[in-house]
């Protein structure tokens, strides 16, 4: 059993959370991926707050701590999925913005997992699906193996500044 608790974000966790997502998107360019700079769109952070403040206004941001009660990381679910993944044809949760921090970061992935599922299954879906970047060595694709996903479909989202950025879609079933 995680040490890990995961709970229900509100507006109070959304500088927490968009400082994760810099925080942990800063640490990959500067260590893992020097290529990212370019394909990463924190140059304007605004649609990204903006985003998250929405989600969770709508209770759909998860937020994961442990048990000195650190924020560790955190999550978004929602009905549905982005407009690059194709349509599942059935009812399904989807798991956006998995973000942990450095420190604890397969204990959160895995709490966070764990309660996408619990809640997929509380709200009567059978899918659960998420997608990721993929990198040159697909380490995130392998990381969401690790928990239980299964790749599905490969895609490509153009952004703003003309770049690509290469992306999978995975799913398992709850």
């Amino acid at each position: 059993m995680s040490d890990m608790k995961v709970t229900v974000g509100g507006p109070d966790e959304v500088r927490g959370f968009v400082s994760m997502l810099h925080d942990y998107s800063s640490w990959l360019i500067l260590h893992r991926f020097p290529e990212l700079d370019h394909i990463l769109e924190w140059e304007n952070p605004g649609p990204v707050v903006r985003q998250v403040q929405r989600h969770a206004r709508a209770g759909e941001m998860r937020i994961c701590w442990d048990l000195l009660d650190r924020v560790t990381g955190g999550s978004v679910l929602t009905d549905e999925a982005p407009e690059f993944a194709p349509p599942a044809g059935e009812p399904e949760l989807y798991l956006h913005f998995l973000v942990t921090g450095l420190r604890f970061r397969k204990l959160s992935m895995a709490a966070l997992v764990a309660d996408a599922r619990a809640e997929a299954a509380r709200r009567g879906a059978r899918l659960l699906r998420t997608h990721c970047w993929t990198g040159e060595d697909r380490r995130f694709v392998h990381e969401y193996e690790e928990l239980g996903f299964t790749a599905t479909v490969e895609f490509e989202e153009l952004r703003s500044d003309g770049s690509v950025w290469p992306g999978q879609v995975l799913q398992t079933r709850v």
